[in-house]
């Protein structure tokens, strides 16, 4: 409620409805696919039978479970991953938390930076799909794009409106 009295005059509500109004239910254009149906590049090894489907709509397959500690929401994780559009066009990768910059992150009593899972300061579909694994571990994601930039696309224009996300995750490390 503070962050909504000092917007205040016409302008400032406006900007609030603008941001309300950016979730799950902001217009699609187009419209969002089936993730059961589209065609995945043949690169990104996509074979929704075989992967499990959460409440929330996200796929997830387990290409190696590992044998460390386990990611839960609320725990500080540190993970590789690469991204690509359901065509095979990469998106992004690397390794997060980048440093003490990165959206959503803690530093552990080790002095190292971790991601905060379930923070939300990322993407849904990453704290979704990385929620459970264990450290060495590596999994195929496939996030919906009500779990990822929705019907806006991402801001930079790697992503465009309601494009299905593609994710291989390898958890390194959870906080000690």
């Amino acid at each position: 409620m503070v962050g909504i009295r000092r917007l205040g005059g016409t302008v400032g509500w406006l900007m609030v409805l603008a941001l309300v109004g950016c979730g799950d239910d902001s217009p699609t254009s187009p419209e969002p696919p089936d993730l059961e149906t589209i065609e995945y590049a043949s690169s990104l090894n996509v074979n929704i039978s075989t992967m499990t489907k959460t409440s929330r709509g996200l796929y997830y397959r387990d290409e190696f479970v590992g044998d460390g500690e386990t990611a839960a929401f609320d725990s500080g994780i540190q993970f590789e991953y690469q991204g690509w559009l359901s065509d095979g066009a990469a998106v992004d990768g690397g390794l997060y938390p980048a440093g003490p910059q990165s959206p959503g992150v803690i530093q552990g009593l080790d002095g190292d930076y971790y991601y905060a899972l379930g923070s939300g300061q990322t993407i849904p579909g990453w704290d979704e799909g990385i929620q459970g694994m264990k450290v060495g571990g590596t999994r195929k994601v496939v996030i919906p794009p009500n779990l990822a930039f929705g019907g806006l696309g991402s801001q930079d224009g790697r992503v465009p409106p309601n494009a299905v996300l593609v994710y291989t995750f390898r958890l390194t490390a959870v906080a000690p």
